[in-house]
């Protein structure tokens, strides 16, 4: 993919082209190996397709999260398509003469809608993509929008981190589906196109992952951070740490000290925010049902964050793994997963310091993890898991290395 400006980037069309082609998909290996329906395949189907919307049968329970976004969810189910076959059986329902054409992203079961205002529509998937079955029940949707509602107030307030910006996930709907004498929970959450708080000098966003991907349609251009580093009047060490990884650093760990929330901050969660003149303007975080709530970090820090949904996603001093977590969020999928193939992409093309940039990496990290609690990372050890997926009834298997590279 070549970077014209900003104004062609900023289309939807070419948001969905980074997420389908400029894309290699996740350093597991396991994009390809479970994913949903070649018909709706982010890699094999068609460019969009119609999202299933089905009318909730009276006597059906409902539980909304926040509020819905316009009326085309008014008494209805968004359900994925290779789902309909597990729910409408038990619904008992029909499918609305309202359905949406959609765009699948990188997400998979996360879908785009390609007209109006170009929500998206992240929806259960009861069969594995990537590591893991693809639940939305009462705790994650609540989670969700509690996530959602807390970093609104700090944007409100002037509590986020500088350059920072997230999509707001305003509405979630779980519905009882009925299966026999039991139940068994079923939903989806809608997420807002545009980064919040407002910024009109953001002119587009490119995904984590395609910042060093291959484009398949172009494989011979340059990957999108050295065209980046090439419109930019700085050196590729400078450009690099002072408008890419600094201010993933200062999200990261802001986060985590204004808020007690950890960020999953790979390549599919952060993308970065671009102005007219395709120089970045900062970070934006989605996905936030993935954001992580350290209960005792709030405590330990006096944070006055009341957590509601304390059941789901949520990090403590007594889990055997409160440490490993941690390590594994930073280390692991913001350092190996996006910091690292990023500079790798950068350097093929550019010359980098690359001592210079790894010790002004540090050094900021450092600065903020001498504000943390003395054990909250493990010391002079860093932790990942290997290419499996793992059984959900056991502990996960971490993988233990020594020298840390990104603190």
């Amino acid at each position: 993919m070549i970077l014209t400006d900003a104004r062609t980037l900023g289309e939807t069309s070419s948001l969905v082209y980074m997420e389908r082609y400029v894309n290699d998909g996740s350093p597991s290996g396991f994009t390809d190996v479970y994913s949903t329906s070649e018909a709706t395949s982010l890699r094999l189907g068609a460019d969009a397709f119609a999202l299933p919307i089905v009318d909730i049968p009276d006597g059906v329970p409902i539980m909304d999260f926040g509020d819905p976004p316009d009326d085309l969810f008014a008494g209805t189910m968004a359900i994925h398509p290779d789902m309909l076959p597990k729910t409408l059986p038990h619904l008992g329902s029909r499918r609305s003469d309202r359905e949406p054409w959609v765009a699948p992203t990188a997400s998979a079961r996360t879908v785009k809608l390609t007209a109006g205002p170009g929500w998206f529509v992240k929806l259960a998937y009861q069969e594995l993509i990537g590591r893991g079955v693809r639940h939305i029940g009462r705790r994650q949707a609540g989670s969700a929008i509690e996530i959602t509602d807390i970093l609104s107030r700090a944007g409100a307030t002037g509590k986020l981190p500088p350059r920072c910006y997230f999509l707001r996930e305003v509405f979630g709907r779980v519905i009882d589906l009925p299966d026999g004498d039991a139940s068994y929970e079923w939903g989806f959450v809608v997420r807002e196109p545009d980064p919040f708080p407002r910024n009109d000098a953001i002119a587009a966003m490119i995904p984590g992952f395609a910042l060093f991907a291959r484009d398949s349609k172009r494989p011979t251009d340059p990957p999108i951070v050295a065209q980046l580093i090439e419109r930019s009047a700085k050196s590729a060490t400078d450009f690099l740490y002072e408008d890419i990884v600094a201010p993933l650093l200062d999200t990261y760990f802001q986060f985590l000290l204004l808020h007690g929330l950890q960020l999953e901050a790979h390549g599919q969660n952060i993308l970065i925010a671009v102005d007219d003149s395709c120089q970045p303007v900062g970070v934006v975080v989605r996905d936030a049902e993935d954001v992580a709530k350290d209960l005792d970090l709030m405590r330990e820090l006096g944070l006055p964050t009341v957590v509601r949904h304390d059941d789901w996603n949520c990090l403590r001093r007594t889990q055997y793994n409160y440490q490993i977590l941690h390590s594994f969020m930073f280390d692991f999928k913001l350092g190996e997963y996006l910091i690292g193939p990023t500079i790798a992409a950068a350097a093929r093309w550019h010359r980098i310091d690359v001592a210079e940039l790894w010790q002004r990496i540090k050094d900021h990290s450092n600065t903020y993890i001498a504000k943390l609690p003395d054990d909250f990372f493990p010391r002079d050890t860093w932790f990942c898991y290997g290419n499996i997926v793992h059984d959900q009834t056991r502990r996960r298997p971490y993988l233990e290395h020594a020298e840390p590279r990104y603190r």
